[in-house]
């Protein structure tokens, strides 16, 4: 357990400002760490910044004194070291450590609350199963991967997330794409928002390399497409024509070696982007039908393979991004957003961040597929479903929009300088749309797997439905007897 020395309510709202004015900075080199070193700008900062979350959602809860009460998380994250959820003791100078730290500072403070944290990397499923089936309230709140929580959710120890008070899981500081796809017969039992951090890495979206944009001369405003709802495949199709080609001349496409207009042929993201549903709820909201496959699902393979067709080799690990597009060898890269921070890091050229391209025009708005298997998905335990939990829950994860979401840009950047102010606005986009299914959890009958070598390998889409469907059909009725069955 984490227990953090109380601060004053002045001395948080000071970090606040800090960390505001560090979100410009864009360099882990230009932080500061004396806090004692404020200006009148800053406490100016400070107070602007404190008065926006007071008319936020903050204002709407109210005042609350929950009389010292330890609201405990559980971390359970494979990676740590790379999916940083919680603070450490103290400030330490660093810009998500502090963000986390303010937060909870301020919080404790302001409802007479304990917060502390408990990470487990390797046991963290058991350790849950183990409290709740005890009938034990350990933990009020679980980061965990979503691989980890669908599990936790058809065995029974999650709570119904739409039951609890005060969470308003609809809103911006929650994903409100989540809200309408992971709702089944009035149950809810996992998501994700700007309470947890791992969320700004989980994100689909492009890179644009801008010198090979300059080199080829090639004439788009890409941020003026995103904002008219034309950053489409046919436009991505068009600008990466011709651009492909084969440097080695050995009859073969391979990232190491060769030049491409478009790569990250990957369905999880791919098909997200052009709101593709491999199934929806019923009508009445009480069951799913599959419906991966219709006249619109055939148009957008056969789009997407003709935009990345010649090409599409499988990737070998990272080779995509680790030298394709590092290399400028291509123009267009989809990929998660944490290629930033581990693959992109020392990239000499500049890119520009997108969200993933619409199928057409015609499509209302853009979709943001995620990764599942990052530590970014919120759950509450069964035992742990009272009025305290929902209330503390809530305000973490709006005061987290408010304050947090403002540095996500520097965190995708950590460590490099900032390579285009346009991309803060573009991310705010994409953060905003991120979507998951049933069907993108649970791969009823392995529906992703057909997508993934139809778009990769080739293939004809229909067919290959067909010869899952009844295992598809099969794993999703049983999904839907599982759901809200213990609640």
């Amino acid at each position: 357990m984490k227990n953090k020395q109380k601060f004053t309510a002045l001395s948080a709202l000071l970090a606040v400002g800090m960390t505001a004015l560090l979100g410009s900075c864009g360099s882990e080199t230009d932080t500061v760490t004396d806090s004692n070193a404020v200006t009148d700008d800053l406490t100016a900062a400070v107070t602007e910044t404190a008065a926006e979350t007071e008319q936020d959602r903050l204002a709407e809860l109210g005042e609350r004194d929950f009389g010292g009460m330890v609201y405990t998380v559980l971390d359970s994250n494979p990676n740590s070291a790379m999916h940083i959820n919680f603070p450490g003791e103290t400030q330490t100078g660093d810009l998500l450590n502090d963000t986390l730290w303010t937060r909870d500072a301020v919080m404790e403070e302001r409802y007479n609350v304990q917060i502390d944290y408990v990470q487990e990397t390797s046991r963290g499923a058991s350790i849950l199963r183990s409290s709740v089936l005890a009938g034990d309230a350990d933990f009020n709140l679980v980061f965990a991967t979503g691989g980890e929580l669908k599990n936790h959710a058809t065995a029974g120890l999650l709570a119904n997330m739409l039951d609890m008070d005060h969470l308003s899981l609809d809103r911006k500081w929650w994903s409100s794409l989540m809200y309408d796809n992971l709702r089944l017969k009035d149950t809810m039992y996992f998501t994700t928002g700007d309470i947890n951090p791992t969320m700004y890495q989980i994100a689909a979206c492009m890179f644009v390399n801008t010198k090979l944009v300059d080199d080829y001369d090639i004439s788009c405003d890409f941020v003026k497409e995103v904002r008219g709802g034309t950053w489409t495949w046919d436009l991505v199709g068009e600008l990466s024509r011709g651009i492909n080609q084969d440097l080695n001349q050995d009859g073969k496409w391979a990232y190491l070696d060769d030049m491409f207009g478009c790569i990250g042929c990957f369905s999880t993201y791919l098909m997200p982007a052009c709101n593709v549903e491999y199934c929806t709820i019923t009508e009445d909201g009480n069951n799913l039908s599959l419906t991966a496959v219709n006249e619109q699902t055939v148009a957008i393979v056969d789009k997407l393979r003709t935009v990345f067709e010649p090409t599409n080799p499988r990737s070998v690990g990272s080779d995509f991004a680790d030298s394709a597009f590092k290399e400028d060898r291509a123009l267009f890269l989809t990929v998660i957003t944490e290629c930033a921070v581990i693959h992109l890091r020392d990239m000499e050229s500049d890119y520009l961040i997108l969200p993933v391209a619409k199928y057409d025009e015609a499509q209302e708005g853009y979709r943001t597929g995620v990764n599942i298997w990052a530590t970014a998905f919120v759950g509450v335990p069964k035992t742990a479903a009272n009025e305290a939990t929902g209330f503390i829950t809530e305000a973490l994860a709006a005061w987290s929009h408010t304050n947090m979401r403002p540095i996500a840009f520097d965190l995708t950047y950590k460590a490099k300088t900032v390579r285009d102010e346009r991309s803060i606005e573009m991310l705010d986009i994409v953060f905003d749309n991120m979507c998951l299914s049933f069907a993108d959890v649970y791969d009823f009958g392995g529906l992703s797997s057909v997508f993934w070598d139809v778009l990769a390998e080739g293939g004809e889409l229909v067919s290959q439905i067909e010869k899952i469907t009844p295992r598809a059909e099969e794993a999703m009725k049983e999904l839907v007897n599982m759901w809200g069955s213990t609640n």
